[in-house]
């Protein structure tokens, strides 16, 4: 599996973070993607609103895009590129996806899956859960990425400390820092080698080195 994580976007950025993710898939020019939104409920941000990503991907000819939002899609999805969107609502996005076999064997079975802030934390061993019961709690992750935790928005948000701390609390054996705008690239089995950055900022490694 070919994963590719991107740091999110700040405000005002939108428009061109889907400009990145779109040229990718446009590359790669699977016959399907399939948009999992859910950790996004509300906002007050007019670029964020409704079917953000549909509104605003320009998708080559042949491409299918498919939403996990809308009834009925998910019956006509076959193997598609699965790209999981970010928001502040991380829980809500974990707790759909763990209540979903459908949704999750999408994912495990993809050949490329591209996760986005929020999209990007899940795919983790771990991940700070926002927007659920007792605020944030750090809480078991899809486990798509072995013995990692992840930060978006890095070093935008200052989370280089939070990071350090969520790998000792957790005792994951990695943790990963993407910045908004930059996204980290590398194959299931390869990681944590041959990362390739996408963007312009900073994707960093940490290593729990207490670990043994």
């Amino acid at each position: 599996m070919k994963l590719i994580l991107f740091g999110g976007a700040e405000s005002g950025q939108a428009e061109r973070e889907v400009r990145m993710i779109v040229q990718i898939i446009n590359e790669i020019k699977p016959r399907q993607v399939l948009h999992i939104p859910f950790a996004r409920i509300t906002t007050n941000e007019a670029e964020w609103t409704g079917d953000w990503f549909g509104r605003y991907a320009r998708l080559a000819g042949g491409i299918e895009y498919l939403n996990a939002a809308r009834r009925g899609d998910i019956a006509k999805v076959k193997r598609p590129l699965v790209f999981i969107s970010g928001g502040s609502q991380n829980f809500n996005l974990l707790k759909k996806l763990k209540a979903s076999p459908r949704l999750r064997r999408l994912i495990s079975e993809a050949s490329v899956v591209i996760g986005e802030s929020a999209g990007a934390m899940v795919l983790g061993a771990y991940l700070r859960s926002k927007g659920g019961p007792g605020g944030s709690a750090l809480v078991k992750g899809l486990g798509i990425i072995k013995d990692t935790i992840i930060e978006p928005h890095y070093t935008q948000r200052a989370r280089q400390a939070l990071l350090v701390q969520e790998m000792a609390e957790t005792g994951a054996r990695y943790g990963l820092g993407i910045d908004a705008m930059v996204a980290a690239e590398f194959m299931s089995g390869g990681f944590p080698r041959r990362i390739k950055k996408i963007g312009r900022g900073r994707v960093e490694l940490k290593i729990n080195r207490g670990r043994l």
